[in-house]
């Protein structure tokens, strides 16, 4: 379902909306907090060292807001795509109480958002890469979920993924950095 082309990921930065633990819709323009700002510039020399040559961004705020902060010394083009943005509340506790291997078994709305997900990654990964997507928790669980991948599925904000294809053509993923 996913094109099988080496690529990186980074979960956006902390919001406020991240520490205050709430279940509810995030709304589309939340801003990175200090700590979330903090955050990227520190992965920031890591990222530069990275090859990639194209970053794929969703059109969130927080997801724009972390893309700018980690690739000014990157010389690769820029992508919004709006499939990788973020689910839903009610989406991320389908998913999620599912758990691997949800796709299978999930039902909509979680099936549609899985599907918008691989349509979006596809997109991305069209691109000239090493691509860099830059999105969400729930973007990096339904990933990983079409991948059948064994890894941390639950991610912290900007920790850097390197999503790889095997040998024997199957999905790896590990943190880097």
């Amino acid at each position: 379902m996913l094109l099988k082309k080496e690529f990186y990921f980074i979960r956006h930065g902390q919001t406020d909306y991240n520490l205050s633990g709430t279940k509810e819709d995030h709304p589309h323009h939340i801003p990175l907090n200090d700590t979330g700002r903090s955050q990227a510039k520190n992965i920031e020399p890591l990222i530069a060292s990275l090859p990639v040559k194209t970053v794929c961004c969703s059109p969130m705020e927080r997801a724009k807001e972390t893309k700018n902060i980690i690739t000014p010394r990157l010389n690769a083009l820029h992508r919004e795509i709006e499939d990788l943005g973020e689910c839903t509340a009610l989406v991320w506790e389908t998913m999620t109480n599912l758990g691997p291997g949800a796709h299978g078994r999930a039902v909509d709305p979680a099936l549609s958002f899985i599907y918008r997900v691989a349509k979006g990654i596809n997109l991305a990964l069209l691109q000239p890469g090493p691509v860099l997507i830059v999105a969400h928790g729930g973007v990096h669980w339904a990933t990983c979920c079409l991948m059948g991948v064994e890894h941390e599925w639950l991610i912290d904000n900007c920790v850097p993924v390197h999503f790889t294809v095997d040998d024997s053509g199957q999905w790896r993923a590990r943190k880097i950095g």
